[in-house]
């Protein structure tokens, strides 16, 4: 096919190795610092391999660790890999930003940075100096916030409390002592108080059911009560909405997790249509477009959020052409963020 790709091919170790070396820079990666590269035997092996060269390149140590594919890191060979190092890079299936051993080493100064998405877009949505600022100024304005409304032309009309919650800032790099990001996302977030969205979400044609990589074909209605969703209305988006939070098999599926809004114009919004099989991701363009508003259901304990809900559900609602507010003071107004 003329648009296919290799990326696990030799001629392309060089680039990849630039491109993660480019990151890792970003990062701060220094000097005598320890890098490790997590992966596991599922993933493809390209992208540690270049992880380790360039630390190297960067004089840095590197270490790669591989775990198997379908069945959780052991505890203790976890906690003792993440204790060691400076830099902790997961290539890897497996959600280590819902464990606790990468929190510890968080609270301890290391930096951890999340690399899921094929090459193509880590290379297009590679760090950039100007989105770090613009999700730092929006972090610095949701952390300061109480109230948040999210309304849409559609019908959307959303309140939420985060009071005492932060304001996370995701520009993809890990580049000061306990941040953890994300390799290509460019957003802002919080996990609002669980119990405290009211309202309804309408979802319009050309909205995405995010983690199910799906464009809304038809408008869907969600009632929200007391931060849970009391109904769902609407045809096929509807029904697979519904069977994808039962079949995470808990009831906290159901409640509302964070919401979040994205900062990077480089994003895609029809990235998943083409996104080139067999080689991960999670998404990072439809979180990032600037302009995109997200209100998700299900888990919000991993250790950025530190929310309270704790589901095997992670379903991401991506709106576009919503308005946002915080504490009246709008910061996207009809899907356009402000100052992108």
């Amino acid at each position: 096919m003329a648009y296919a790709r290799t990326y696990d091919g030799p001629g392309f170790a060089a680039d990849l190795t630039a491109l993660f070396r480019h990151q890792l820079a970003a990062c701060a990666l220094a000097e005598g610092e320890l890098c490790v590269g997590i992966t596991d035997t599922a993933w493809m092996p390209a992208y540690s391999a270049a992880c380790s060269a360039a630390a190297s390149a960067l004089g840095a140590r590197a270490v790669q660790v591989t775990f198997g594919w379908n069945t959780p890191p052991d505890a203790a060979a976890l906690d003792a890999i993440c204790a060691a190092a400076d830099l902790v890079v997961y290539m890897t299936s497996h959600t280590l930003h819902y464990r606790p051993e990468i929190g510890k080493a968080l609270a301890r100064g290391a930096r951890v940075l999340c690399c899921m998405e094929p090459p193509h877009v880590l290379d297009r949505l590679r760090f950039d100096t100007s989105v770090r600022d613009r999700a730092l100024a929006g972090a610095a304005l949701l952390e300061a916030s109480s109230r948040i409304h999210i309304t849409s032309p559609a019908g959307t009309d959303v309140t939420m409390d985060k009071s005492g919650r932060r304001g996370l800032a995701a520009y993809g790099a890990a580049d000061v002592a306990g941040h953890l990001d994300f390799w290509g996302l460019g957003s802002v977030q919080a996990a609002q108080i669980e119990g405290s969205a009211e309202g309804t979400i309408v979802l319009d044609v050309g909205d995405c059911l995010f983690h199910l990589a799906r464009f809304v074909e038809a408008p869907v209605r969600i009632r929200l009560k007391a931060g849970r969703i009391a109904a769902i209305e609407g045809g096929l988006d509807a029904f697979l909405l519904r069977e994808a939070l039962s079949t995470a098999g808990d009831d906290a599926a159901w409640a509302a997790g964070h919401m979040a809004w994205g900062i990077d114009p480089r994003a895609r919004w029809t990235q998943p249509l083409v996104q080139t099989p067999d080689t991960g991701g999670g998404g990072a363009d439809i979180e990032s477009f600037a302009g995109t508003v997200q209100i998700q259901f299900g888990s919000n304990d991993d250790v950025a959020f530190g929310g309270q809900n704790r589901s095997r559900a992670h379903l991401g609602l991506c709106l576009r052409g919503a308005t946002l507010r915080l504490d009246g003071t709008p910061v996207v107004t009809d899907g356009r963020a402000v100052g992108t």
